[in-house]
């Protein structure tokens, strides 16, 4: 299967895997899935840290990185496609990154690793 994480699956991967939930942690670990954070989520994290919202530390970037290649967790970046898809989405969730997300999974044909309940909303497969 190919997975892309949502920003909180992402940071629980990396940091606190007990917050996941057993499906996702397995799916997370079995190495034949393959896993993608997107560069949006690095953006959402990014604004988050700047607002005083979230901390992972002063290295968090780095860090993040280093379990991508520790965990082999790919990088999946923007690109024009996720953003027509993007316009297509109907408004159920009003999050920006949310939708972005969905877009890119849509575009992708990946599973998303949520525990957003209201992403189930979209024509995406939303495991948790």
């Amino acid at each position: 299967m190919d997975l892309l994480l949502d920003t909180h699956a992402f940071i629980w991967m990396s940091s606190q895997p007990q917050h996941l939930s057993l499906t996702a942690r397995a799916l997370l670990e079995d190495e034949k899935n393959a896993v993608s954070v997107s560069i949006m989520s690095f953006w959402e994290m990014a604004i988050k840290i700047s607002l005083g919202k979230l901390d992972l530390g002063a290295d968090w970037m780095s860090q993040l990185q280093g379990f991508m290649r520790d965990n082999a967790v790919s990088s999946l970046p923007l690109r024009p496609e996720h953003c027509t898809m993007l316009s297509s989405l109907p408004f159920i969730h009003r999050d920006p990154f949310d939708r972005m997300l969905v877009a890119q999974a849509l575009s992708e044909e990946l599973i998303l690793i949520s525990k957003d309940g209201s992403l189930r909303g979209y024509d995406v497969e939303v495991v948790w």
